[in-house]
């Protein structure tokens, strides 16, 4: 998790992004998602609060990416009919978005295939959290949606050394993570650690973003949710869905697949369900950029 991180390098980190402060309700809502006997209700009271966020939160549920017939018109009748799980996903969706819907993206990093390929990475991970039968199915969608959100922080926040790091990317042909360790000192899965901490994510989110790169952790533990996310950004990256910043296939735990029990008729199958389902990730595409 992201205390694990070295102070010098928390430091570095401070000169290098200004941290964007969430707005005081998607605070609250992100702080109640987190603790296990909040009610839905409770929940839905203080996103009311939001009119911005309740229209973002009601376009995901309405996109084809939910395929619902009927257009949901309120956050209690999205708790009805999605049940408090699928709302959470849609909700913490919502709120990270906002905090990027004002920033302004002009250094050349593809925005859009950035996000592309992050709906794929959560609709893959998501896909294999089912067929392993986890507990927390709709979480995993989230976890794949935000695993790289650090490059989007460093896009729009930390302008200064993103407008290095792409161009020496290109110029050594290297991925994004070598440029941005070069220059930087850190890569972007040190930002997401460190924004999501002082955001008060949950752990288990925090640890995705910090891991998904390395799946067994500082203690040497093998936490399935990350291998998953893991795995889920090599098969995108493997099928071309989106752009995560560059053309390379990161490489795999050598023993992440049997760690998760997958084989690969399995892979295969969930890479046809990933692909499938693009025409509908488009749509949640645009709501992420609207």
């Amino acid at each position: 998790m992201a205390k694990t991180i070295p102070v010098h390098i928390k430091q570095k980190f401070e000169q290098v992004v200004n941290v964007p402060t969430l707005p005081k309700v998607l605070s609250k809502v992100i702080s109640m998602l987190g603790e296990p006997r909040v009610s839905a209700r409770e929940v839905a009271k203080v996103i009311s609060q939001d009119q911005a966020l309740v229209s973002r939160i009601l376009r995901i549920v309405n996109s084809a990416f939910y395929g619902f017939p009927r257009q949901i018109k309120t956050i209690d009748h999205a708790l009805v009919i999605l049940g408090f799980n699928r709302l959470k996903a849609a909700i913490f969706t919502a709120s990270v978005l906002e905090v990027f819907k004002n920033g302004q993206n002009d250094i050349g990093f593809d925005v859009n295939g950035f996000w592309e390929h992050s709906i794929g990475v959560g609709v893959i991970s998501k896909a294999l959290a089912k067929h392993l039968r986890l507990p927390n199915v709709e979480e995993h969608f989230i976890f794949g949606l935000l695993h790289d959100v650090g490059k989007l922080i460093l896009d729009y926040y930390g302008k200064e050394f993103y407008e290095k790091v792409l161009p020496l990317q290109k110029e050594k042909d290297v991925s994004l993570r070598e440029a941005e360790l070069e220059v930087i000192g850190f890569d972007h899965s040190i930002v997401g650690s460190i924004v999501f901490e002082k955001w008060n994510l949950p752990y288990d989110m925090i640890d995705v973003v910090t891991w998904h790169h390395d799946v067994v952790n500082y203690n040497g533990k093998f936490l399935p949710s990350v291998g998953i996310v893991a795995v889920a950004d090599f098969l995108t990256r493997l099928v071309g869905i989106g752009y995560g910043g560059d053309m390379f296939i990161p490489p795999l735990h050598k023993n992440v697949f049997s760690m998760l029990n997958l084989d690969l008729m399995t892979v295969d199958y969930i890479i046809y369900e990933g692909l499938s389902q693009m025409d509908s990730m488009r749509d949640f595409l645009d709501i992420i950029r609207g």
